[in-house]
């Protein structure tokens, strides 16, 4: 039994560097920054998000202009120098989504700089009525001209995760303010690529079953 616990452990491991190879691609991650606590978040029969700060974001692993770029637009912040983009969602709706512009790379005018859905789901942890965190994740696509200003094609399609966003009520419940989000994004990798992940981490199933079944 130990050497099948160790034969899942090796398989987890090769599971784990497999997607990592498959996403190391360009990584975007939107945050508040300095744009502290904004907007507002409900959570009843439907649980949305409107009006919350994103004022950075982080480009990782692009061909060209990787780097920290203040996000601005509408949002009145705590970033007094060209306001904060603002982030939006929807369960219901199925919908998310990111306003803003980005002018160290371009782009002077607020668009929609994300726009995706949240077909991973939604999840709500609230403490006490005070604090808490919205989680959720799912797919979206990103502005061509952001795409474009780091050198990708801009029909490349992300997958989100670790989207947070932190609450805080003052024991008051719904509406919430927000006050910490983090949107971490990925490139999603070329479907050959993840059934040629697949059909290996399959051999290496069979593998272990046969090697299981000799030893018992």
């Amino acid at each position: 039994m130990k050497n099948l616990v160790k034969h899942f452990v090796l398989a987890a491991a090769v599971f784990g560097l497999a997607t990592a190879s498959a996403n190391a691609a360009t990584v975007i991650d939107f945050g508040t920054g300095f744009g502290g606590a904004g907007g507002t978040v409900n959570i009843g029969a439907n649980i949305t998000g409107s009006g919350i700060f994103i004022d950075t974001v982080t480009i990782v692993g692009a061909p060209v202009n990787n780097g920290v770029f203040d996000v601005e637009g509408a949002g009145v912040c705590g970033d007094a120098v060209g306001g904060c983009g603002v982030l939006s969602f929807d369960k219901n709706l199925n919908t998310i989504a990111i306003v803003g512009s980005i002018p160290q790379l371009g782009i002077l005018a607020p668009i929609n700089l994300l726009s995706g859905d949240l077909s991973g789901g939604v999840n709500v942890l609230i403490n006490n009525g005070v604090t808490g965190a919205i989680t959720a994740s799912g797919f979206d696509n990103k502005a061509r001209e952001l795409l474009l200003a780091i050198g990708l094609d801009p029909n490349t399609q992300f997958a989100f995760f670790g989207f947070e966003t932190a609450v805080n009520g003052q024991g008051t419940g719904s509406p919430y303010t927000a006050i910490s989000t983090d949107i971490t994004n990925t490139s999603v990798p070329e479907p050959g690529t993840m059934t040629l992940f697949g059909t290996g981490l399959l051999g290496l199933a069979r593998s272990i079953r046969r090697r299981y079944a000799a030893k018992a």
